[in-house]
């Protein structure tokens, strides 16, 4: 199910709506917050000016020569008397910043604090504080008389209405998100389960051919891409079942083929014997000196030159025959691991060196059963990919030693942790990590790895983590024992 297109579908199409509808309704809420901010703002802008206006027409020219204190008391009162008693509270202070009266609650003397230090350096500012079901707003300014600073004014007001409103509206907005992309989600699938159902049909019509069964029939009335997938489909299992008839009309032909051309490899050295053996034969006895029969020279000169076009013919057919064909592989014997693996780390010490490392050993003796160039070269493509993915300056641990039958190498070092995309695939060719040191691997030094181990009936895992550990088991090989492990 986890792996099935409807499911890959519906899980992008669950996060592209969850994203989108989150991220929408963040931008409404961040609008709204805003356009209540401005409007709180606004009002608390109107409320100064017409508390200085206010002021100014109820304060007298000889009460501007009062003591401060005297003042702010006097100030106190013309305020009390105004409108801004109504939802608002007061604090009046000395242009020292001393309280002289205070109608502010317990709960918002910080906010007052807090702009009473921005006025006292000239500035009219506006703090807020959120709480669950209320904003409240703190406008501090100061009056002035000229250049000298009179006395600083705190004046709160809640808006704790307007908060509570703008949170109902954006309670139902969020609503009605959630039913919208609820509709949207159950049509998609709807409309999912129609384009997918025809791709199943064919994923098991795929599955009887895989058994051999090619009496099958699909129709399909829609022309868009599906419907064009299954037509092709058709033709293809047609085509394909065409083809097995002309594979088995065939099949006498290919073994008869066969034969005929592992015939001419078994003969194809008595063959080449014959004209290498008259092409040495007669160059020994031209070699010889005595020999001054000019017209045996020539005769030996002309044969010479006739077999070498034989052989000459005889290598084209033998290189035109072997294509397709492998080369033999090496033979296998017994390899000595310790004097091995202390050459191989010898050798790659010097590029080690290069990135500041160092190649740590502690190495037992033992013996393996194998092609020793194939077990050079695992070692080697190891030890390559221990330097090319450490952190440099650190050192590159190589340990081995028996273990129960097997002969076990470890080879650890500390780098950045494999990506889980590409330790699942460790293995597989073409498969190339992101944080070596150099570049250009072409990802098939792990796979053919992988593979000699398979040869040699052992195993390879790789421990993935800040330290990253290749471990490889071999069977032992007793040189002058008994061995049950046998290739």
């Amino acid at each position: 199910m986890k792996n099935s297109v409807k499911f890959k579908f519906m899980l992008g199409l669950s996060i592209i709506f969850i994203a989108a509808a989150v991220a929408l309704n963040i931008l409404i809420r961040q609008v709204f917050e805003s356009n209540l901010e401005n409007s709180i703002k606004i009002s608390m802008k109107d409320t100064m000016k017409s508390s200085r206006e206010y002021i100014r027409y109820n304060i007298l020219p000889k009460d501007l020569h009062m003591d401060e204190e005297v003042f702010c008391k006097k100030l106190w009162n013309i305020i009390n008397n105004s409108v801004l008693t109504y939802n608002y509270e007061m604090q009046i202070r000395t242009s020292s910043g001393k309280i002289q009266g205070n109608s502010i609650s317990l709960g918002y003397i910080e906010l007052a604090d807090k702009g009473t230090k921005s006025a006292l350096e000239g500035n009219a500012v506006i703090n807020l504080e959120y709480s669950e079901n209320n904003v409240q707003a703190v406008l501090s300014y100061p009056l002035y008389y000229g250049d000298k600073c009179l006395a600083i004014l705190n004046i709160s007001k809640s808006f704790g209405d307007s908060y509570v409103e703008n949170k109902r509206i954006i309670n139902i907005i969020t609503l009605i998100e959630v039913v919208i992309f609820t509709l949207i989600f159950v049509a998609s699938y709807l409309f999912t389960s129609r384009i997918v159902k025809p791709i199943i049909t064919l994923t098991k019509q795929v599955k009887k051919i895989e058994e051999g069964d090619y009496e099958i029939n699909l129709n399909s009335k829609n022309n868009d891409e599906i419907g064009i997938l299954l037509k092709e489909f058709m033709n293809m299992k047609e085509k394909i079942k065409n083809q097995i008839q002309t594979i088995s009309m065939e099949k006498d032909k290919v073994l008869k083929l066969e034969k005929s051309r592992s015939e001419f490899f078994n003969n194809v050295t008595h063959e080449l014997k014959t004209p290498l053996t008259a092409i040495s034969g007669y160059a020994q006895m031209l070699s010889d000196k005595n020999v001054e029969d000019e017209e045996f020279k020539d005769r030996a000169v002309q044969r010479i030159y006739l077999e070498s076009e034989r052989l000459h013919k005889l290598v084209i057919d033998l290189i035109n025959a072997s294509k397709g064909i492998s080369f033999l592989k090496e033979d296998k014997k017994s390899i000595e691991m310790k004097s091995l693996l202390d050459d191989m780390c010898a050798d790659m010490e010097s590029k080690a060196c290069k990135y500041s490392m160092h190649i740590l050993k502690n190495i037992e003796e033992g013996f393996i059963f194998g092609q020793e160039n194939k077990i050079r070269q695992l070692i080697i493509n190891l030890l390559d990919n221990a330097i090319k993915y450490s952190f440099s300056g650190e050192n590159i641990n190589v340990n081995a030693f028996n273990d129960s039958k097997h002969y076990k190498i470890e080879i650890s070092n500390k780098g950045n942790p494999i990506s889980d995309e590409v330790y699942r695939s460790i293995f597989d060719p073409f498969v190339k990590g992101n944080n070596s040191i150099e570049s250009g691997s072409s990802g098939l030094g792990l796979y053919i790895c992988s593979e000699t181990i398979r040869e040699h009936n052992g195993e390879i895992h790789i421990e993935n983590g800040s330290v990253i550990k290749v471990i490889i088991k071999i069977p032992s090989f007793l040189p002058n024992g008994n061995n049950l492990e046998t290739t």
